[in-house]
């Protein structure tokens, strides 16, 4: 067996584009089914399931890649974060002679010196690395903290740091083996699965694939940073199942000069691998909210996704409606996707959302919504328990919906054309309700309101 270690450098994106480049070169070597990555907390074990005695054959395979991959600037020049005189300096020089003996042993625990490899490595190094590890440029909007003229422009520092070449190198490999470049407007955007388990040679040649669908992608809409993880996620929906297990590094590159770093993020995104899973309805509302760019809408939803904040929720259904009707149809939420908001993100039993009285209730409050008055729908959003709000309100909405009710009767004794008749629920139910209500409250309102924003299912459309 040949174990490689990366060389826990405190850079996490760097650290996995390390172990993904070298467990490119042990796929090339060895096949897939040969090559496992262990995530240790800081740094990776490669681990290739061969004898000691195949190690020449590894490093061959580094050599034979290094030459026909990165032996010209192509590469680095089409790298987000690599410009100019380092990318020049990265390309494999004729008969230069690079090995892989400093991944033989285990990474030492001690603090850099200012003039060494950050990889503690003693090859010649490759300075300015924003495009390997993106925490080494500050953000460039930051209250004009540090700003230095030079020239007669104002900059900011960065925090260049060197690396060896040979990380250079399997760097530059792992990030366009195993990780995500695409754009959005004008801005960069690199994405690298960090995995928190072990990850077979199989699972590395799924993503290689899945990185092809979305690599020099091109988004034209200038979404805002926070919204990208669930966007970038919702265009891609295999990666549902292909990215189980792992969390996601971000950065977000522009270029004014020179690379900067607009923004980093490292999250989780088991929540949004959940949503993305369970209905397709779930990806149709994240397209629908990007057509209209409603992203107040959007954002609310990410909220609710990945903070599993309930009043986020409900601001979201408002929005979505708001932001995605048109002046002649009143979009509401898909049904499937109001069902799973309420199961995963308010935590509501069964019990009440598929109450019929609720149901029946939610109906008539969708009538009003649809006239585009949402006054009641927000005056229950709003209700706190123990104030009669909820109570008054709904009393208030029943009212009008009676005498919208004569009113319709009128018109069609007329002889005039109803198109939308308005339905009132039973007294049996609205006590109910108020019941369900008395046990528990914020439940009972999440329900209500979502339902009413949201279409109706089969039964009531036949009959609304």
């Amino acid at each position: 067996m040949i174990t490689l270690y990366t060389p826990a450098t405190g850079f996490p994106d760097l650290e996995v584009k390390i172990a993904y480049g070298l467990a490119r070169v042990g796929v090339e070597a060895f096949g897939i089914d040969r090559i496992t990555i262990c995530n240790h907390g800081g740094f990776y074990t490669v681990i290739a399931e061969v004898d000691e005695s195949n190690y020449d054959r590894l490093e061959r395979t580094f050599d034979l890649l290094c030459k026909r991959l990165l032996s010209s600037s192509y590469i680095p020049f089409n790298t987000p974060g690599i410009g100019g005189r380092s990318a020049e300096s990265i390309p494999v020089f004729e008969n230069e002679i690079l090995s892989l003996e400093d991944f033989k042993s285990m990474p030492v625990n001690a603090a850099n010196k200012k003039s060494e490899n950050i990889c503690r490595h003693r090859s010649n190094p490759v300075g300015n690395i924003i495009g390997f590890a993106a925490s080494t440029s500050y953000h460039h909007k930051r209250d004009g903290i540090d700003i230095s003229i030079q020239q007669n422009i104002p900059r900011r520092p960065t925090n260049p740091k060197n690396i060896c070449k040979v990380c250079a190198l399997l760097a530059l490999l792992g990030m366009w083996y195993a990780s995500f470049i695409f754009s959005v407007a004008d801005k960069e955007v690199i994405v690298i699965p960090i995995p928190n388990q072990e990850l077979t040679g199989y699972k590395l040649q799924e993503i290689f694939a899945l990185q092809h669908k979305v690599r020099k992608q091109w988004l034209n809409q200038n979404i805002p940073q926070i919204l990208i993880p669930l966007v970038f996620l919702s265009k891609i929906p295999s990666s549902a199942d292909i990215l189980e297990g792992f969390d996601l590094f971000i950065a977000v590159l522009s270029r004014q000069q020179g690379y900067h770093v607009d923004g980093i993020f490292l999250i989780e995104i088991e929540h949004y691998l959940d949503y993305i899973r369970q209905t397709s309805f779930n990806i149709a509302t994240i397209d629908r909210l990007l057509i209209n760019e409603a992203y107040k809408a959007l954002n609310e939803l990410n909220n609710s996704i990945y903070y599993r904040k309930a009043d986020s929720l409900l601001k979201f259904a408002r929005l979505y409606v708001q932001e995605t009707s048109t002046n002649n149809w009143t979009n509401l939420l898909f049904l499937d996707t109001a069902n799973y908001l309420l199961k995963e993100v308010g935590m509501l039993p069964s019990n009440i959302i598929e109450n019929p009285s609720l149901q029946s209730l939610a109906r008539t409050l969708r009538y009003f919504i649809r006239e585009r008055k949402y006054g009641y729908a927000d005056d229950i959003r709003n209700s706190r328990k123990g104030s009669r709000d909820f109570e008054e309100t709904i009393a208030k909405m029943l009212r009008e919906g009676e005498l919208r009710r004569v009113q319709q009767e009128q018109e069609r004794n007329a002889g005039k054309e109803v198109k939308s008749w308005i339905y009132l629920p039973k007294e049996e139910e609205i006590k109910e309700v108020f019941q369900l209500a008395n046990e528990d409250f914020e439940s009972t309102k999440l329900a209500l309101v979502i339902l009413a924003f949201s279409f109706p299912s089969k039964v009531e459309e036949i009959t609304e």
